[in-house]
């Protein structure tokens, strides 16, 4: 059984309990926007909704699950497993897919983040000889005044390869490593479909 058929027998099961999509979310204590992916077939319920699901429709689990009526009581226990391992399936895929979509999200945000670290730097590095004479060791200067002369040294500080490609290499290296992640999570959540 796939999506579609499950969602077109919650809609067929629901219009005969003269139910709407929100009056049956708000007994399964979900959104109607919830029901209304289970019933055109992009989404399915998580596990723990699919027994009071049933018993809302006033149907069994395996009639549910199988998107049918049984007209026997009896089903065979090995298409009851069947049936129950179908719906874990889809409920654990459903799950990841929500998670591989945070992630992403997530991915995202530091690639971003990175990006935006890497431009002020790398404009930095573009203009470095109009701002190499700030840091020049050991600048001092001598002014007179109404007292006298008074000595004004000023210390600056040199900067390193850590200070001028330091940050420039983690910002590259994280947004590399996002990337490269962003396209592999992308992959795993169309392979999951």
């Amino acid at each position: 059984m796939d999506n579609l058929q499950f969602g077109a027998f919650v809609a067929q099961l629901r219009k005969e309990r003269n139910l709407t999509q929100k009056e049956l979310a708000d007994a399964l204590h979900v959104t109607d926007k919830a029901v209304s992916k289970w019933e055109t077939g992009k989404g399915f319920p998580d596990m723990k909704l699919l027994e009071p699901l049933a018993r809302t429709l006033g149907v069994s689990l395996v009639e549910l699950m199988r998107g049918e009526r049984l007209e026997a009581d009896a089903l065979p226990v090995a298409e009851a497993e069947q049936v129950v391992s179908q719906a874990m399936d889809r409920s654990q895929k459903a799950t990841a897919r929500r998670y591989l979509k945070l992630l992403s999200a997530l991915l995202m945000g530091i690639g971003a983040m990175c990006l935006l670290q890497l431009i002020p730097l790398i404009g930095f590095l573009i203009h470095w000889r109009k701002f190499s004479p700030l840091f020049a060791p050991g600048d001092y200067g001598v002014i007179g005044g109404a007292d006298g002369p008074t000595a004004i040294i000023t210390a600056t500080r040199t900067l390193t390869w850590w200070d001028t490609w330091g940050g420039i290499v983690i910002a590259l290296v994280g947004l590399i490593l996002c990337i490269v992640l962003a396209v592999k999570v992308i992959r795993l959540t169309k392979n999951m479909k």
